[in-house]
């Protein structure tokens, strides 16, 4: 605005230098003239130096005591104005407000050189392992961030050399930016396998920032920020502090260290959502399966143990039935499916039966008779088309940051397929079935 203004000063002034030099040289053609009331107008537009200085410069209306008297007098009012004018903005530029106004313009401003000392990084993003500098990403997600910032100042208080000024901040809801940006951190530190490296940078964790508003809208929300200023030399000077520093963020350095800005559920949602996306090959390695079944057959484990992790891959899935919360410590009740390792089992065990049956099963080494059992069990898997549920209870807590999961053995055994009930019905009805039963 005040750039604007100087502008218009100097602009109109020139006008006013030129009307008079034109109508100057008009006047010793004898040509049409500039009306006398156009130039008035432009003196009392603020264009009254530059006519003043045409006047004696281009020696034109010096004799008319209109021009000689009145120009004169529209300069002085209009300096005098002025000057009361640049009077009142120095006492307002004096004042607690207006330092505080001056502040809150530079929001918009930032760039990759003023980011870092804007809003502390460690308590933004709720971290303790990020490093490393900041770029260009950082500026372009607080470009986002304030894209739709605008501020009241509400009220200004002052006592003696000490000032409050309250301020009403209008940004996007920080709540809900909070919620959605801490489930992509969560989604990224539980990633089993990610794509690339775990996030651990200033700057990755500013790219998440960026990329969460990128993809949401947000509504507006309204909150208030306190400014507590200083007077030392005539000068307002700000007292920052972090309480501050969250209020003008609108309160999103605190809902990002908020411990239950996730529900347990949600938390435990993101955790069990990172196992569904697991493959065959991830879920081998995971669960560090080599010969599954204890077979011990070296021709046969590994197609058994490929079938069986490929069955567990497409059948296993998830249902929270019940998930509450008492204070830091929660419970989860969760439905588990998978692969029917009792199904499995029962099938293999009337192959072996019908097996043991036969005289071939005496005549057979044990080489013979280790392949022979190892391709019924594999062929049990291979026609298995059923899943099973199991139910089980999950106990976790709160350290302090955020909900932690922890996954029982309960959850393994539903996980690979109730093992447990699987071998009981196994082994229940046929002691000799005891001794090529899997392990567990």
């Amino acid at each position: 605005m005040k750039t604007f203004l100087i502008a218009y000063i100097i602009i109109i002034n020139l006008v006013g230098f030129l009307l008079m030099g034109i109508d100057k040289l008009r006047a010793r053609r004898q040509r049409w003239r500039i009306p006398e009331r156009t130039i008035f107008i432009i003196a009392g537009l603020f264009g009254s130096i530059g006519i003043f200085v045409g006047m004696y410069l281009f020696h034109h209306k010096t004799r008319k005591l209109r021009f000689t008297i009145g120009i004169p007098a529209i300069m002085a009012v209009q300096i005098f104005a002025v000057s009361l004018l640049c009077l009142w903005n120095k006492q307002q530029m004096e004042r607690p407000s207006q330092a505080v106004a001056q502040e809150l313009e530079l929001i918009r401003k930032l760039d990759e050189s003023t980011i870092a000392s804007f809003v502390s990084y460690e308590n933004l993003m709720n971290s303790n392992l990020a490093s490393g500098e900041i770029g260009a990403d950082a500026a372009e997600a607080v470009d986002l961030f304030f894209e739709n910032f605008t501020y009241n100042i509400h009220n200004e208080e002052i006592s003696g050399d000490e000032a409050t000024v309250t301020v009403q901040i209008s940004n996007l809801d920080t709540n809900e930016l909070a919620r959605d940006l801490c489930i992509e951190i969560l989604k990224d530190s539980v990633a089993i396998y990610p794509e690339d490296d775990n996030t651990s940078t200033t700057n990755d964790y500013y790219c998440l920032l960026r990329d969460t508003l990128a993809a949401n809208t947000y509504e507006t929300v309204v909150t208030t920020a306190y400014f507590h200023l200083q007077k030392e030399n005539n000068v307002w000077t700000i007292l920052s502090d972090s309480e501050l520093e969250d209020e003008l963020v609108s309160g999103f350095i605190s809902y990002m260290n908020d411990p239950y800005i996730l529900s347990a559920a949600e938390v435990l949602t993101i955790h069990l959502d990172a196992l569904k996306d697991l493959n065959a090959d991830q879920w081998m390695d995971y669960l560090e399966v080599e010969d599954v079944f204890a077979t011990y057959n070296t021709e046969y484990y590994s197609l058994i143990d490929e079938e069986y992790i490929r069955q567990l891959t497409d059948s296993f899935d998830y249902e929270i039935l019940r998930c509450t919360e008492d204070q830091d410590a929660a419970e989860a009740v969760i439905r588990v499916t998978s692969i029917d390792l009792t199904n499995v089992l029962d099938v293999y065990k009337d192959a072996l039966l019908e097996y043991a049956e036969t005289t071939q099963s005496i005549r057979d080494n044990d080489v013979v008779f280790s392949n022979e059992t190892s391709r019924m069990l594999l062929e049990a898997l291979q026609e298995n088309k059923e899943t099973t549920s199991t139910d089980i209870t999950l106990d976790f807590s709160n350290n302090g940051y955020t909900w932690e999961v922890y996954f029982n053995s309960d959850f393994i055994n539903a996980l690979m397929g109730d093992v447990n009930a699987a071998i009981e019905t196994f082994t229940s009805d046929d002691d000799a079935a005891q001794e090529v039963a899997p392990a567990e």
